[in-house]
């Protein structure tokens, strides 16, 4: 998935994902954070001048509205705030040894 931004393709990469000592996976909160404000960023780019946007990965595609996608790029962009808010509230109350 890319999108263009002020002229230039920006590809997606996949978060980093570690593998702890204890099997569990674990990706950097930084990271989350970022991939859902980059497809945030992308279906903004996708939804301008008022054409309906045609979705059409692994399909026949269909079209919705640029308001549809401009609200649901900024619900992506709030969960990401929301998970920052929490993050920063975790760091900063908890005492690492």
């Amino acid at each position: 998935m890319s999108f263009r931004d002020e002229g230039h393709e920006v590809r997606l990469a996949a978060p980093e994902v570690n593998v702890e000592p204890d099997g569990r996976l674990t990706v950097p909160a930084e990271h989350v954070t970022a991939l859902l404000r980059y497809i945030a960023r992308s279906w903004q780019a996708g939804a301008h001048d008022g054409v309906p946007v045609l979705t059409t990965d692994n399909g026949p595609g269909i079209s919705l509205e640029p308001m549809t996608v401009r609200s649901l790029a900024d619900v992506l962009d709030n969960i990401a705030n929301q998970l920052d808010v929490q993050y920063i509230h975790i760091t900063t109350h908890t005492s690492f040894l």
